[in-house]
This record gives structure tokens, C-alpha cells and sequence, in this order.
């Protein structure tokens, strides 16, 4: 074992797993690198300019890419490693932005949110929010989606179902649920009440995890007491098909994040405070909080849990992916790469 500065190194090898890395970079590529060996075993070119998000399919044979000034989105076939089309809404005179992007689990079609800026003669005029249905296979918009209750939004956030025939508009009341041929509401779930009237307000983000089942969503909920007005978080999974929530509290409400590992009795999340970076083990299965360990990380960080649940990655604002063990929280090596990220993928052979 040896100690670097503040950092302990443990001497052996670090594995994660025998699954792939998508890595965005700057240098307008996407590095598909080998888990096991950390080792950059292909890079695709993307023509669109930086990839600033990728989206992997649900059955994880496309890869799609949007640029950093969200007009463009490219499609790659992940087992040729190729790009297979791309397209964008903007013209000569109109400025379309895809704020948001979710495809349906046959890859049949994406609903994008999108805001437009058209050019006139002494302006640009800002368009209004709006929801589209976009045709993957003819390349074209098919469908203009109301807004719930006819309000706006700048941001929203989709799930569907693992079947694809429903799609849940989430608002802050209420989750929405919506046939995908009629793009017409047919249910609503109040969320709130089937958790607990008396809890106060309840919030949870819906994460989407590639360890989790489809149709589930595991990830922290927050909650103000109604009477001593603290803030209190907890665990929460939520099955969207059954429209049931199976919660527990762990404590006074703080910053940290939270990241399912492989077979979902673990967790971790990272506490992201100046002089103050923490890893979090959440046990799952016990329901409470394992560790909270303190550790030298970095002005920015993102938190990946890797394929067999070993080593927990590091990563994004620079050209390295730290690897600590999940188990210690030491830290494994850094493997660095020749390009800063934009994003990154990780995925279970």
C-alpha cells in the first residue's frame, strides 16, 4: 500500500468489470474504451461538432449523440461502431434546440422538447416551449403534444413504460400518463397521496439506471415535516407499472448524490463540498446509510458505479477517470485518456 500526498494507493489491479465506456470528448469523438483493461479500443468520429450528451438505446444497440448547442442529434449503430444518420429541426433562418430528448424503448420515435429562435430582420424572435413527436424511421415531426393543464415548461421529464405503450409526463403534482399511439392522457397518478398525506411535500427525481429492472426507478426522495418545517430525505423505489412506493427515511436532508450499483442492494453517492468531499455507501438492503468517508476529489465530479460493482468511477471535468474500490473507498489508479469528457456511458456486457 502506499501513500501519495493525501491519496492512499492500494497495490493491485483494478478491474470493474467486462463491460464498455462511452466517453464524450471535446475533441469531437466518442472513445469506446474496454472496462476491464481501461484501454481505448475504438474512437468514432461524430460529425455533428461536440457531444455534449449521449443517450444509449434500451435495447443498447444505438448510441445517440447531441451537440453542445443541442440542433443536432447523430445516430450510431454500437456493434459497427458507425454513425447511421443524424438530423435537426434548425434552418436558415430558424434556430431549433432539443432541450429534451427521450426515445421509446422500440426506438420507434423520440418526443423532444424544443424552443426556437427565428431570425428576423433587426431580432431574433424567441419561440414558446413545445413538445414534439419526432419519427425516427421517416426523419420527420408527426405530432405537437399539448402541455398538461395548457402550462408551458422549460424543462420536463418523460419515462415509458418497458412495453412502450405509455409514456409518464411528470409535474409537480402529479405523474401523467399518456397512450403513445393517441398521445392522448388517459390516467393520472397522484403520486403524493399514495405516499403519505401527512409527510409534506415529497420530491423525487425518477433516475434512470441501466442496473435497475425496467419499469422501476430507485433513487433519494426528499420531504419537508409539515410541522417542525426540516428537511429529511430518504430512499425511495417507485414502480410506475403498479403505481406503488416502497420508502424509508434516512435523516436530516443533504447534498449528496446517488448511484445504483449492479444487483440494487447498494448504492453510493457523492457529498460535493469544498474542503468537505465525501462517498456515501447506501445498504439497501438494511435500509440505512453504511460509510461516509472523506476523500480528495474535485471541483466537479459525476459517479459511476462499474459493471460487476467493484470500483466505483470517478469522473467528468478533465481527462481521467479515478477508480476507487466500492468496498474501502480507497483509491485503485487513475486511468487517463487523451481528451477531456463531455459525458460518459457505462454499460454491462
Amino acid at each position: 500500500m502506499l501513500l501519495v500526498g493525501a491519496r492512499m494507493l492500494v497495490a493491485q489491479p483494478a478491474n470493474g468489470g467486462n463491460g464498455t465506456i462511452f466517453y464524450g470528448t471535446y475533441d469531437k469523438k466518442v472513445f469506446v474504451i474496454d472496462e476491464s483493461s481501461m484501454a481505448v479500443r475504438d474512437s468514432m468520429p461524430v460529425s455533428i461538432g461536440i457531444p455534449i450528451g449521449l443517450t444509449l438505446s434500451v435495447d443498447r444497440t444505438k448510441l445517440y449523440a447531441t451537440d453542445a448547442a443541442f440542433e443536432w442529434i447523430e445516430i450510431f449503430d454500437v456493434a459497427t461502431r458507425k454513425a447511421t444518420s443524424k438530423f435537426t429541426l434548425s434552418d436558415d433562418s430558424t434556430r431549433v434546440r432539443m432541450r429534451g430528448f427521450n426515445v421509446d424503448p422500440k426506438d420507434r420515435f423520440a418526443i423532444l422538447l424544443v424552443k426556437t429562435a427565428r431570425k428576423k430582420l433587426d431580432r431574433w424572435e424567441i419561440g414558446k416551449p413545445t413538445l414534439l413527436r419526432y419519427d425516427l424511421a421517416t426523419r420527420a415531426v408527426t405530432d405537437t403534444i399539448q402541455w398538461p393543464d395548457g402550462k408551458e415548461r422549460e424543462f420536463a421529464q418523460i419515462l415509458f413504460s418497458p412495453d412502450g405503450a405509455f409514456m409518464y409526463f411528470f409535474t409537480d403534482e402529479d405523474v401523467l400518463i399518456y397512450d403513445t399511439k393517441t398521445l392522448k392522457q388517459v390516467d393520472k397518478w397522484d403520486l403524493q397521496r399514495s405516499v403519505d398525506d401527512g409527510l409534506g411535500n415529497w420530491s423525487f427525481g425518477f433516475p434512470e439506471s441501466l442496473y435497475e429492472e425496467n419499469g422501476f426507478s430507485t433513487g433519494l426522495f426528499r420531504t419537508t415535516d409539515p410541522i417542525n418545517r426540516r428537511t429529511l430525505m430518504g430512499v425511495a423505489r417507485v414502480d410506475l407499472a403498479k403505481r406503488t412506493v416502497d420508502f424509508y427515511p434516512l435523516g436530516p436532508s443533504e447534498s449528496v448524490g446517488f448511484a445504483l450499483a449492479p444487483g440494487r442492494q447498494r448504492a453510493y453517492g457523492l457529498r460535493q463540498q469544498v474542503g468537505n468531499y465525501q462517498f456515501w455507501t447506501f445498504d439497501l438492503e438494511n435500509r440505512r446509510v453504511a460509510q461516509r468517508v472523506e476523500f480528495d476529489g474535485r471541483p466537479r465530479m459525476g459517479l459511476t458505479v462499474s459493471t460487476n460493482g467493484n470500483v466505483l468511477y470517478v469522473h467528468t471535468a478533465g481527462a481521467t477517470i479515478d477508480m476507487y474500490d466500492a468496498q474501502t473507498l480507497r483509491l485503485l489508479r487513475t486511468a487517463t485518456f487523451t481528451s477531456d469528457m463531455t459525458d460518459i456511458i457505462v454499460v454491462p456486457r
